[in-house]
């Protein structure tokens, strides 16, 4: 009889270890600080709201001594350009600095006109390509999950 209840105890004790135990670690992976979430976006994440349309817009504040925003504008339309066949759901918008907007960023706002990401110009070409490749491959990832626009 021994035998059996030490069998049966040690059976439960291995089904409890076999369904705590992953918890517990990822508990524990997650406490430590030892995992960082993958996220794929390159942007800034930002709050913000701009006027209703129906298309996502790509939003250019600008200011008439910004001369990053005079560079950027050759950056807009390439983006447009390579979108294809989903650059009649993207337009590219220019509106005065304010309510929320700051010179030298380049805004993502969707179609109820809620800005969603911003991303960084130089002025530098090259590091605005890299912008320009990182706000494409974000804008690509936004039109394809979404219905809107």
């Amino acid at each position: 009889m021994k035998h059996k209840t030490r069998t049966s105890h040690k059976t439960i004790l291995a089904l409890l270890a076999a369904f705590l135990l992953p918890v517990l670690l990822a508990w524990l992976v997650l406490a430590l600080g030892w995992f960082t979430p993958g996220v794929k976006a390159h942007g800034e994440w930002v709050q913000g709201q701009i006027t209703e349309d129906t298309q996502w817009r790509l939003v250019l504040p600008v200011t008439p001594e910004c001369e990053s925003c005079e560079l950027a504008e050759p950056l807009l339309e390439n983006i447009d350009l390579a979108l294809g066949r989903d650059s009649n759901r993207v337009s590219v918008l220019r509106l005065p600095v304010g309510n929320g907007l700051e010179a030298g960023f380049v805004y993502i706002a969707d179609p109820p006109g809620m800005l969603i990401m911003r991303y960084s110009l130089s002025g530098e070409e090259a590091s605005d390509r890299a912008t320009g490749k990182a706000l494409l491959g974000d804008l690509r990832r936004l039109l394809k999950f979404s219905r809107a626009g």
